[in-house]
């Protein structure tokens, strides 16, 4: 234990005899709001507000005594290190059910290439529409030209429109499907990154 300096060793050894519960108590010594040094048998306000130490007969300091906003600071330093703790007991779970489900890098990419199949299938079933959609406009627009003089038929407009909006839904399904294409691939690359080094780790083990 920390011992308390000499020169408070005669100040000490007075309280210690003037004591009212005997030799073997503790006495709380503790500065007032002008900073004068003060001692009691038992905890005080002062202590509360300005800190201080119980010193035990035989003169040593026990423990300190924290004030209100040192007992609240430390609180919120136990409270954050038994988050961060909790927070890396999950990371490990984490860890463990990764490993299980990605072993290696080829088990990862498999994954990986499972995941793409949908997307790329997509895209390429609305290539085949857009494909079939340019033959049909190509036709009405020869049909429409045995109407260059004269307002087009309903039937022939509707089908002009109906292709166009089918065009359009096509093109923006193969937009989001490469947008997902691209969504994928970074979730598989951060994910990469974060198991090289539990792979390292596996495969080094004993």
């Amino acid at each position: 234990m920390k011992l308390i300096p000499p020169r408070f060793r005669s100040f000490l050894f007075c309280l210690l005899l003037g004591a009212a519960q005997g030799a073997h108590a503790d006495i709380y010594l503790c500065r007032d709001a002008n900073g004068t040094l003060t001692s009691s048998d038992r905890l005080t306000n002062d202590c509360l507000t300005y800190g201080g130490r119980v010193i035990g007969s035989d003169g040593t300091v026990r423990r300190r005594i924290l004030t209100m906003k040192e007992q609240a600071q430390a609180a919120q330093d136990g409270a954050a290190a038994q988050s961060l703790a909790r927070q890396q007991r999950e990371q490990q779970r984490e860890n463990r059910a990764l490993l299980l489900r990605y072993p290696n890098e080829a088990a990862l990419e498999q994954a990986r290439v499972n995941d793409l199949d949908r997307p790329h299938s997509l895209i390429q079933d609305a290539k085949k529409q857009l494909a079939s959609l340019e033959r049909q406009r190509k036709q009405l627009n020869i049909d429409a030209q045995f109407y260059p003089q004269s307002p087009l038929p309903l039937e022939l407009r509707t089908k002009l429109d109906e292709n166009k909006v089918l065009t359009q839904q096509e093109i923006t399904l193969i937009s989001g499907q490469n947008a997902e294409i691209a969504r994928i691939n970074r979730e598989y690359d951060a994910l990469r990154k974060r198991m090289k080094p539990l792979w390292a780790r596996t495969t080094s083990a004993p």
